[in-house]
Order: structure tokens, then C-alpha cells, then sequence
């Protein structure tokens, strides 16, 4: 009779995958996507399934999220790989990554499959991005003996120019702004992200004018579809 499988050796398969081509960024934080994450579990554990909770409210009906006094809600989510589990749970958040209060479907949909994420990093797959890392130990190594060259270290150790790192800030916020957009669901939360980032709209326009006038437009367009959607539920 064949061993049984261990945490250990699927931590052993899984975390040794390099996740970094895959990574989401929002706000200050990484993010794999669902699809890619459980295409690659799939590839290695073909068996494994996923299950999240229902729970049932003070007027006996099934929710799949479980909802607090404020309003707020957590999705909770558990990841099988034959006799091994994992569960995990997450907040149902916005773009800032603060609990909503009386959040929609569309975003505890999210909160789930970003929770489902999660749970599979506990197997391995990914775990180094939620410890801040941006390698999974057994590349860093390699990347750190490899760095031993002269023009290994010639490369690490050049600064960049100030234009270079102006551009790499502006870009980190156009893929920002692409993100918010993407789960943005409310005017009000709309108008909000532009004043609040009032400076980092201005500084592009004064340097990147084609690029600010584009997210200008997808800024117009986004409050376009949310006006209509507002009037068709009114």
C-alpha cells in the first residue's frame, strides 16, 4: 500500500514554484490570480478540491458569507489535497483593503476566490508573496549565489536615474488606477480615489500627458457604465 501524502512533501512541491510572472499588484499588496493558482495545483494534485461555508442568519437563510453588526462580512473557504486540509477566511474588502460594510455579490465573489488563493498558500503555492518576499527560498538562493559575479554585482548595486525611478513610480500607479477600475462599483468611491490621489494625477499629466488623458477617459467611461447601472436598478 502506497504512503499516504504529507503536508510536508506537498509544502516540499508547492512552495518551490515560481509564482512571480503571475503577480497582481493593488495598492501595496501582491495577488495571484484564482485561475492560475488552482490550474497549477491541479497540474500536481489532480484530486484536490475546495468547499466554502455557508452560514445561516438570525432569519434562517443561507448565506455565503458570514455577516457582522457593522455590516461587514468574511468568506471562509477550506482546500482538500486527498486527507490533507486547509481552511482559510478573508474579509470581504475594497480597493484599500478595509471591510465593506453591506458589500454586493460581485465583491464577496472576489473576496472568495482571493480567500481560496490564500488557502492554497498554505499549502505552499505562493506563500512567500504573503511573507513579503518576491522569491520562494530555493530561487532567492540561487539568485544570491549567483549575484557572487562582477557583473552580477555591478547590476544590483546601479542606481537608478532619476527619470528611470520616476517612471517606474508612475507606472506602479497606472496599474493601480487599472485595478481600482476594474473593482471600482460606486461613483462615490470613484470621485473619491481621484481627489485622494489628486497629486499623483497631476504629476503624470505634467510628465506623461498621453498617459493621463487615457485615464482620464477610462475614468469617464467607468462613471458612464456606473450611472447607467445606478439608473437601471433605480
Amino acid at each position: 500500500m502506497a504512503d499516504k501524502l504529507t503536508h510536508k512533501e506537498v509544502w516540499e512541491t508547492l512552495s518551490k514554484v515560481d509564482c512571480s510572472e503571475h503577480i497582481e499588484k493593488k495598492m501595496n499588496l501582491s495577488y495571484l490570480s484564482w485561475a492560475w493558482a488552482w490550474g497549477v495545483l491541479m497540474e500536481h494534485y489532480a484530486d484536490a478540491q475546495f468547499t466554502f461555508q455557508a452560514f445561516t442568519d438570525s432569519d434562517e437563510i443561507m448565506r455565503d458569507a458570514m455577516f457582522y453588526p457593522d455590516g461587514s462580512a468574511s468568506v471562509h473557504v477550506t482546500v482538500s489535497i486527498g486527507t490533507l486540509t486547509r481552511s482559510m477566511w478573508l474579509p470581504v474588502m475594497d480597493y484599500k483593503n478595509n471591510a465593506i460594510s453591506n458589500p454586493s455579490a460581485r465583491q464577496i465573489s472576489d473576496a472568495k476566490m482571493r480567500c481560496l488563493v490564500k488557502a492554497i498558500a498554505l499549502f505552499g503555492l505562493g506563500h512567500y508573496i504573503y511573507a513579503g518576499e518576491d522569491l520562494p527560498s530555493q530561487d532567492k538562493k540561487e539568485t544570491k549565489e549567483d549575484s557572487g559575479s562582477a557583473d552580477a554585482f555591478n547590476n544590483e548595486n546601479k542606481s537608478p536615474t532619476s527619470d528611470e525611478s520616476a517612471e517606474s513610480n508612475d507606472d506602479g500607479f497606472v496599474k493601480l488606477v487599472e485595478a481600482f477600475l476594474a473593482d471600482c462599483n460606486t461613483i462615490e468611491s470613484l470621485e473619491s480615489f481621484w481627489k485622494e490621489n489628486a497629486k499623483e494625477f497631476k504629476k503624470i499629466k505634467e510628465g506623461q500627458e498621453d498617459i493621463y488623458n487615457g485615464l482620464l477617459e477610462s475614468f469617464a467611461k467607468r462613471k458612464s457604465e456606473l450611472t447607467n447601472e445606478e439608473k437601471k436598478d433605480g
